[in-house]
């Protein structure tokens, strides 16, 4: 070990922070989105051909779909098979580890792995709730590597090294929807070259062109073909912010920097202190600053400036700029000039400062992960598990309504006996169904007409965490054509009066409510916090049934 410590200490700080970047980013799944890729990759495999219509919705009167995800879906399917949501989780964290470690090295000075493996773990910790187990993972590794291999091609003057984006830029159109932005990397270098060329200090930039040219053509290389290639251009004009936008002012990862509140306003500060840190250090090297990071940085900063989605985009990018231009040499001729213990005394000071930054994060994170019950890989409140579990036990016939964000995760289970109503894929959806879905929970007083029309017999709502639905929930508490068949504390199903055989909860009776408690405390009582968190929000349900008694009764059982 004492032969390779040498060796391996240069890059300690690289490997410090892929571990807190992986730790940062860790928490039980808490994204429904993973269930319908998981559902579209056992569909795939099953009937062994790509998915070009929708076949998990009743609601979609011409279900066709660009399903450009697929193979981002195969390989999760895989790892589900091979080790369940672990495996799932333990993805995520291999990921963000690589995309720290890609964005760390780009530079192989002291100075620059210091400072990129400080802000990448902070901005992780920043940004760790819009990590989720997404194809968005693909894309931080492509956009982490391409970086990666321009900056060192440009170094060391292999050129040959960029023709790996061909393969990568073939994987990342198969991925995400999102793999337009790997041109806009390479076009951002491509334009400085062009740049370098036309100022007469460079060669002409005839590799970069061809690479660009083959890179764009290469996007063609999907089972959708042309209408692969137009999806990027659909999924940006759904986060273009506009007061007739209905899906940047309703979905919240899709909300503007500058629209973000509560917790989510820590975004725009993120984004807003990186920028101004990045522009102060272009003003001080202005005469070393490069045209493609600024191509970069004002094109990614806009993308987050748009929707709260792209911010982690933006810290892929941002990192090993301002990473870049901190590594300045000025400074060593400062060393030079310093005695040995005054230079010591900076460096203990710096890493002490850099230390106290992250330990906060560290510990604030650690009691956030003790609050989960142990062993577990769905977060709580945020899945109809128990009401999935009751219906897969007691099927009931007709269609369902559902919230949704837990159409992915009732389609995974469900399916193929039970399609949903709607789930998080808008983009294979019109606005007006959209603001139809939306419209219901406004005015609850619509919803009977949608059952009528779409033949729905019973309703599965979140009444915790994601509280749109209140109105509608209690509406059909109070009405004489549905009953409340089944709820958690946290989550409600109602099935409509006449169909035979099905029970009624009574949330007046003191035993009803009791037994649900019961039902809670064996649930959570291996997390005591969550069980205070759970009981909190049955009583907030009774409350909004007006039986207040009852919520009495539960608050006082705490």
């Amino acid at each position: 070990m004492k032969n390779f410590w040498p060796e391996i200490r240069p890059y300690s700080p690289v490997l410090l922070c892929a571990v807190l970047a992986a730790f940062f980013v860790y928490f039980p799944i808490t994204d429904a989105d993973i269930f319908w890729h998981l559902a579209a990759g056992k569909e795939m495999v099953a009937h062994k051909c790509f998915l070009h219509t929708d076949p998990f919705a009743y609601t979609l009167a011409s279900p066709r779909w660009i399903d450009l995800h697929w193979l981002f879906q195969l390989l999760v399917y895989g790892l589900y098979s091979a080790g369940g949501e672990r495996a799932l989780i333990f993805f995520k964290l291999a990921a963000v580890s690589g995309v720290s470690v890609l964005l760390c090295l780009t530079h192989r000075s002291s100075r620059y792995m210091l400072c990129a493996a400080f802000l990448t773990a902070l901005l992780f910790y920043e940004a760790r709730y819009l990590i989720d187990i997404r194809p968005v993972l693909i894309t931080m590794l492509c956009m982490a590597a391409y970086v990666f291999l321009f900056e060192h091609a440009r170094l060391k003057g292999k050129m040959g090294l960029l023709w790996l984006c061909m393969p990568l830029q073939i994987v990342w159109s198969n991925s995400q929807g999102l793999y337009m932005i790997g041109l806009l990397i390479i076009g951002a270098y491509w334009v400085e070259s062009l740049w370098h060329f036309f100022r007469h200090t460079g060669n002409p930039p005839i590799q970069e062109t061809a690479l660009l040219l083959l890179c764009a053509a290469s996007c063609l290389i999907n089972p959708y073909g042309i209408a692969g290639l137009r999806l990027p251009f659909e999924l940006f004009s759904r986060i273009t912010p506009a007061v007739k936008n209905i899906y940047s002012l309703n979905i919240s990862e899709n909300v503007p920097l500058f629209s973000c509140t509560g917790y989510d306003a820590v975004y725009r500060t993120t984004v807003m202190v990186t920028a101004i840190i990045a522009c102060l250090l272009f003003m001080y090297r202005r005469k070393n600053v490069r045209l493609a990071h600024i191509v970069l940085f004002t094109g990614f900063l806009f993308l987050a400036m748009n929707a709260m989605r792209n911010v982690v985009l933006y810290i892929v990018i941002i990192v090993p700029i301002i990473g870049y231009y901190a590594d300045f040499h000025g400074a060593e001729s400062l060393h030079g000039i310093l005695p040995v213990r005054i230079r010591r005394g900076i460096a203990i000071a710096a890493s002490a400062i850099a230390a106290s930054a992250l330990a906060a994060p560290l510990v604030h994170h650690i009691s956030i992960v003790k609050l989960y019950p142990p062993h577990r890989t769905l977060s709580p409140f945020r899945f109809p598990e128990k009401i999935t579990a009751h219906i897969e036990r007691n099927p009931i016939p007709g269609n369902m309504f559902n919230d949704i964000r837990y159409g992915g995760y009732l389609l995974w289970r469900l399916y193929p006996d039970k399609k949903v109503f709607i789930d998080t894929r808008l983009i294979i959806r019109q606005p007006e169904f959209f603001a139809e879905y939306l419209a219901i929970s406004d005015h609850p007083e619509l919803f009977e007409h949608v059952a009528e029309k779409f033949n729905i017999t019973h309703a599965i709502l979140p009444s915790a965490l994601f509280t749109r639905h209140l109105k509608l929930i209690r509406r059909l508490y109070k009405s004489g054509e549905w009953h409340l068949e089944y709820t958690d504390g946290a989550s409600v199903l109602f099935v409509r009066n006449g169909i035979p055989g099905r029970p009624s909860l009574d949330l007046s009776n003191d035993a009803t409510v009791r037994n649900i408690m019961d039902s809670i405390r064996v649930q959570w009582n291996d997390a005591p916090g969550v069980y205070r968190e759970a009981i909190s929000y049955f009583s907030d349900l009774l409350e909004n049934f007006e039986l207040h008694e009852a919520a009495m009764l539960v608050k006082r059982g705490k």
